[in-house]
């Protein structure tokens, strides 16, 4: 984290904290959604076995009151008392067809409504089914029939007593109420009535469904399943009675990997069992919708968010950095930047800072700079002063001797030149002269020194026209020829020569003085260049002053450059911009 930007910190650290809360609450929207759907479907799911047990109540006591008025009509006794040729006359009897017509009309579940006697003789059957072959099963009829005789008893599911043909198999819910001569408290026979068990299951169970695989049954009080929506698994059932026995009525099992939620409802009317299971996985559907739902939501809501740290992590960096490099110019010597500034937050108020301390930084540069300008033109006037008595000195010496050797009247020139050289040096306060003025002063001061050297001293002065309008600090070149001449031609015996020459580039102008003197040993050489370049005391007072005040108008990458050659002459080169 040490090496890593501002910006890319603020990023990483939002980000993380983003995805991180966009996760917590998504996963927490999921969990708490599924939990209150699943929630309210197990209470409805309460409720449908609530509303199955209340249709059952409905259906058995309707069913129930239809038998036992039938049980006790006047027709019913009448079959009873018929002889055995009367009964073979009784199907064409139209009211006894109707009577029971009726009554099947009244509930469409029921498959047969038979009559039998004491003596296992079924007297009458609806569909026309007169011979028993479920002889155990009507003798547990009797039995539970006459336990209770007011009552209409529901045996459950059986097999039907009275088929058609021998193969035949069918499987009917049935109710049995026995038939009594209440006056002799006599047991006269049976009132049998069997149910269609698919019928009757649509009876019950029909629009009690809310879910595509939901099951629903009901279970008589032998275990049998008397009605169901689908086809059951047996070992559902005896687990499902299991937790029912020990008083679970809402439960969970697990049945072939799946899990399931089962509920349970006990009708006290019947003795039966309402069971119905639904799979948790069909609870809620939806439930992979509704998490793909959330979760690109999320994705989304981070998405945004992430491109708003983006802008929000840039608006704030980004002036930072620009501050950041604006220091890196000022430390490179930048002191007049100064950065636009529209923000009016705490990084608004450092960038004002910053730039009211390099206004202030700049405006004490300028001061300083000015004072060492002043200080310097001091020390010009001081050189100025310096050199006058001594020029004045030689200038009388050289009169002298020519008075006194040639009586010639050269002198003339001479002193003309004497009165430019002293009225150049005393009067004028421009600093910046033109070079051709400035030459104008060398050609006095040459001839001065040509008249004292004669034939010693020869020069040559090659600058173009285009140069010389060009500006020069004042008495910049009389120093470097007056050097030439002390060091250079004086001390040989040969003709001496000095030359001084121009040329110009794009943006700058050289002006060389070169003379064919000693020149200066290489040691010597090396100490006055580093001196000249870590402006140190040194003993060239005039080469140095016209090196510094260079660097001080124009700047360190300007000023003087020296060459030269042991016995062969030296070139001092000055570096000027136009």
């Amino acid at each position: 984290m040490i090496g890593i930007t501002l910006q890319k910190k603020l990023i990483l650290a939002f980000t993380i904290t983003i995805v991180t809360l966009g996760t917590l609450i998504g996963i927490y929207s999921y969990v708490d959604a599924e939990r209150i759907v699943i929630n309210n479907k197990k209470s409805e799911m309460v409720d449908t076995i609530n509303r199955i047990d209340i249709n059952i109540n409905a259906k058995v006591r309707g069913m129930t009151e239809l038998a036992q008025n039938l049980s006790m009509s006047e027709t019913v006794k009448g079959i009873m008392e018929l002889d055995e040729n009367e009964r073979k006359e009784l199907k064409h009897e139209s009211y006894i067809k109707e009577t029971f017509s009726n009554f099947v009309s009244s509930f469409e579940a029921i498959s047969d409504i038979m009559i039998v006697d004491m003596n296992g003789t079924v007297l009458y059957s609806y569909n026309q089914k007169f011979s028993i072959m479920e002889k155990d099963e009507l003798n547990q009829y009797y039995q539970i029939a006459f336990q209770k005789p007011e009552k209409a008893n529901w045996i459950g599911t059986a097999k039907a007593l009275c088929v058609k043909n021998v193969t035949d198999d069918d499987i009917v819910v049935s109710m049995v109420k026995a038939i009594q001569d209440k006056e002799e408290s006599k047991n006269l026979g049976l009132l049998v009535i069997e149910l269609n068990p698919d019928i009757f299951s649509n009876l019950l169970l029909s629009n009690q469904s809310m879910f595509q695989n939901q099951y629903t049954f009901i279970v008589d009080e032998k275990g049998d399943v008397i009605c169901t929506n689908k086809h059951m698994k047996h070992t559902w059932l005896s687990n499902m009675e299991e937790n029912f026995e020990k008083g679970i009525r809402k439960f969970e099992l697990i049945w072939e990997g799946k899990t399931y939620y089962v509920c349970g409802q006990y009708n006290g009317v019947t003795g039966w069992k309402t069971f119905s299971a639904v799979s948790l996985n069909d609870f809620f559907p939806q439930s992979s919708v509704l998490r793909e739902s959330i979760f690109t939501l999320v994705f989304i809501s981070v998405i945004i968010a992430w491109i708003v740290v983006l802008l929000l992590s840039y608006t704030m960096t980004k002036p930072i950095n620009d501050l950041s490099e604006a220091m890196k110019e000022v430390e490179e010597g930048n002191f007049s930047l100064q950065l636009p500034n529209k923000r009016r937050d705490e990084i608004g108020h450092l960038i004002d800072s910053f730039n009211f301390m390099i206004n202030k930084i700049n405006t004490l540069i300028k001061e300083v700079y000015q004072e060492k300008i002043a200080q310097k033109n001091a020390e010009l006037g001081a050189l100025q002063a310096q050199i006058n008595p001594h020029f004045l000195y030689n200038t009388l010496d050289s009169i002298n001797w020519m008075l006194i050797e040639r009586e010639e009247y050269d002198i003339s020139e001479v002193v003309i030149s004497l009165g430019d050289l002293m009225k150049y040096s005393i009067h004028g306060k421009d600093s910046l002269i033109s070079i051709e003025e400035e030459l104008h002063y060398i050609l006095s001061y040459l001839c001065i020194q040509k008249n004292r050297l004669e034939e010693r001293l020869e020069y040559e002065i090659d600058i173009p026209e285009t140069m010389k309008g060009y500006l020069v600090p004042k008495l910049i070149l009389q120093p470097i020829v007056e050097n030439s001449i002390l060091h250079g031609i004086e001390p040989i015996k040969r003709g001496g020569k000095i030359w001084i020459k121009g040329r110009e580039k794009a943006e700058c102008f050289y002006l060389s003085i070169a003379d064919n003197g000693d020149g200066i040993p290489q040691d010597k050489q090396e100490k006055l260049m580093s001196e000249l370049l870590l402006k140190e005391e040194s003993e060239s007072i005039g080469v140095r002053n016209v090196d510094r005040r260079i660097r001080l108008h124009y700047g360190e990458e300007f000023g003087l450059d020296i060459k030269s050659k042991w016995k062969k002459g030296t070139v001092i080169t000055l570096c000027i911009p136009k």
